[in-house]
């Protein structure tokens, strides 16, 4: 039977792309799916489209006012800007201005009728992945600037809490059994849950000769979470991966974070990430090449930095907009579906980069 992996694009601002300038390379697959939920909010039912740029979609909160008369554009798209007040998760869009004068403009003022297409990483994942014979669907459910407890239930908060007490009690620690984030936008944690599962039903119907059984969550977060300790962060994810167990995930790819912030302040939540890997048997570390991705006052923390990283910000080009580019994309749709095709196709465990960066310390504990 025809397999098609059906993969969830989860995370903050790299996952949901935010880069300066728009993709170069339209990613188009030959047998690959993005689903859009929008549809099945507003009409009933959701759809899936060729996968290509742009990703993802404006999850609006209230969608009675996102879609009521004074929002309502001739295209039937929203004009409702303010997707931070206004969205649970919103799509990829670039955020140039002037590439003579080097100006951007906000992403706020972005509407679902307005936001301009933006590189991220489903697509040309998807692209690549059909190399090694593969195809997948997806669905991308991103959000800029969001912690993990975007994703949080208040029941994976008492989880949480209850855990952390045990881990405090065990090891003599003094982590938090309550968020030391404030909480994030109300109502986003269940309809990201809600929109996964809503993704694998259609999908089982939409693919029904195939087989649709692999569901994977493809993770890039972290960033907004660098002042907690590496150890609240694994926690959260272990309660986290428990959560999407229950809806049908079989599978955790991690994209291991770039550099962010102040100096080395991300290497905590890499360390985190890697050991929560080495810890859970269905957790993957798929590429550390984000993580090597030069960062504004941070290139004495690597052992060398080489060409193929350089250049993966447009911040390099002179504009204030650090994130992650299309060239970063593409670095790590090239690493993800070389491992995604050891893992899945041959039995075997991925193939890592060797570490390029001084302080980590996750080499150093079980």
């Amino acid at each position: 039977m025809k397999k098609r992996e059906l993969m969830v694009f989860a995370g903050q601002s790299n996952m949901m792309g935010a880069a300066v300038y728009p993709p170069k390379d339209p990613a188009k697959s030959l047998d690959s799916f993005e689903y859009k939920h929008n549809a099945k909010r507003r009409f009933g039912k959701g759809i899936f489209v060729p996968s290509a740029h742009p990703t993802g979609e404006f999850s609006y909160v209230d969608v009675s006012l996102a879609y009521s008369e004074e929002y309502l554009a001739k295209d039937g798209k929203s004009t409702l800007t303010d997707y931070i007040s206004n969205t649970y998760f919103c799509p990829s869009m670039s955020n140039l201005l002037s590439d003579e004068e080097k100006t951007l403009t906000p992403f706020k003022s972005y509407s679902e009728h307005t936001a301009p297409v933006g590189a991220s990483l489903p697509p040309l994942l998807a692209a690549e992945w059909e190399t090694y014979g593969g195809r997948c669907a997806y669905a991308h459910i991103a959000k800029g600037g969001v912690s993990i407890c975007h994703f949080f239930t208040p029941e994976m908060e008492e989880e949480y809490s209850r855990r952390a007490a045990d881990h405090n009690t065990a090891h003599g620690t003094a982590l938090p059994t309550f968020s030391r984030i404030e909480k994030e936008q109300h109502g986003a944690a269940e309809y990201f849950l809600e929109k996964s599962r809503d993704f694998f039903a259609e999908a089982e119907k939409h693919f029904a000769d195939e087989d649709t059984s692999e569901h994977i969550l493809v993770w890039i977060q972290g960033e907004s979470d660098a002042s907690l300790d590496p150890a609240e962060y694994e926690l959260r994810l272990s309660v986290l991966w428990d959560q999407l167990k229950k809806i049908g995930f079989t599978r955790f790819f991690m994209l291991r974070i770039d550099l962010w912030g102040s100096v080395g302040s991300t290497l905590g939540v890499m360390d985190a990430q890697e050991r929560f890997c080495q810890k859970t048997p269905d957790a993957y570390m798929m590429t550390r090449a984000l993580s090597f991705v030069p960062y504004s006052g941070d290139s004495k923390l690597f052992t060398e930095i080489t060409d193929e990283y350089k250049l993966c910000r447009d911040s390099a080009y002179g504009f204030g907009n650090p994130h992650l580019n299309e060239k970063a994309f593409k670095l790590a749709a090239a690493r993800v579906a070389a491992n995604m095709d050891r893992l899945l196709h041959c039995g075997k465990s991925p193939l890592l980069e060797e570490e390029r960066l001084k302080d980590l310390t996750y080499m150093k504990k079980s």
